[in-house]
């Protein structure tokens, strides 16, 4: 039986904990145990990981990779300008998560906020972002379509 930690559906964000860096990630739960990674540079570079989630036990998440997507940012939008990568990937993040508050640095106040063990995608503080989120938010979705599952 699969667990799935509702408080963690959604959106998170490293954006507000990221003072000076020239990156930032991105989580994405999905209601059904899938989900997807975000990273993105200054310098133009892009990667998209998809997984599938679980909680196996209390305050432990666990992120299966399956499929990988690099390349570059389109100005433009929030999408891919080139792909360099697409194939599968088998990388398995084991972490201890907690949920609660939190202030950014420079922050005046609190935000909701998921703290992971270890670091996926170069962080590990994010910020909660909308809860009500879709595969065609992912942005590779345009690239490597979901498929029903």
């Amino acid at each position: 039986m699969t667990i799935l930690d509702e408080r963690l559906f959604g959106h998170w964000y490293s954006g507000p904990f990221d003072v000076g860096a020239m990156e930032t990630s991105e989580l994405d739960f999905l209601p059904d145990g899938r989900g997807w990674s975000r990273f993105d540079s200054i310098s133009s570079e892009l990667g998209i990981g998809r997984f599938h989630w679980s909680c196996p036990g209390p305050g432990l998440l666990e992120i299966r990779y399956d499929l990988r997507i690099s390349g570059t940012w389109d100005v433009g939008t929030t999408g891919f300008a080139s792909v360099d990568h697409n194939g599968p990937d088998d990388e398995v993040i084991r972490t201890g998560y907690r949920i609660g508050p939190d202030t950014p640095p420079y922050g005046d106040e609190s935000v909701t906020t998921l703290r992971l063990d270890a670091f996926v995608e170069g962080a590990s503080h994010f910020a909660r972002g909308r809860r009500d989120i879709t595969t065609d938010d992912d942005v590779s979705a345009a690239i490597v379509p979901y498929s029903a599952r």
